[in-house]
């Protein structure tokens, strides 16, 4: 399957960012970005976009983009919305998932973490894969820019492995209270 530009485009932008080459509260114009690839502005338009609704730019209409961050302080605000939703999870994770659907997540602590996506990190593998095997979509959707947001902001540290570990075990012998206090522990103020 073909990648389309503009997925190109929000692909080598978000790397950017994520790389530091824009900075806090820089601003990107459509126009710009059009010229730097050689392309029109609809699918500049269309990863600019993209890219504001998961959290990497603010929209400024008729002004451009600029480059989106998250104090320490909206960052625990963040966590502090994921611990809530995270419980959840945990609680009907144990309620509904298979011990093999719960086995599996320790597949999401394998591989490299310092990924140029989000997506991709230890950290967004493992809690979006509790969500899944929570049962309900509508949780997973409302877990996903929260999670991309923290993943984000913290992609170069290194998540607990250990504290997967512990959530996972706690989650097959079906013991809510440890799960909930594991996953509580993980889902730390920055």
């Amino acid at each position: 399957m073909k990648e389309k530009l503009s997925e190109k485009i929000f692909a080598q932008l978000r790397g950017d960012i994520i790389a530091g080459k824009y900075t806090a509260r820089d601003f990107i114009s459509e126009s710009e970005i059009a010229e730097r690839y050689g392309v029109s502005k609809a699918p500049v338009k269309d990863a600019l976009h993209l890219l504001a609704d998961q959290g990497y730019l603010v929209s400024y209409p008729r002004k451009g983009y600029m480059v989106n961050t998250f104090t320490n302080e909206e960052v625990n605000q963040i966590q502090q919305i994921r611990r809530c939703l995270e419980t959840l999870c945990v609680q009907l994770a144990i309620e509904n998932a298979t011990d093999e659907e719960i086995e599996r997540l320790r597949d999401t602590t394998i591989g490299a973490d310092m990924s140029e996506s989000p997506e991709q990190t230890v950290n967004y593998r493992f809690h979006m894969g509790l969500a899944g095997i929570s049962g309900n979509p509508v949780l997973v959707k409302t877990l996903e820019k929260l999670v991309n947001i923290a993943s984000m902001t913290q992609i170069r540290r290194r998540p607990d492995y250990s504290n997967f570990h512990h959530i996972i075990d706690a989650l097959l012998a079906r013991d809510q209270e440890q799960a909930k206090y594991w996953i509580i522990t993980d889902i730390a103020d920055v």
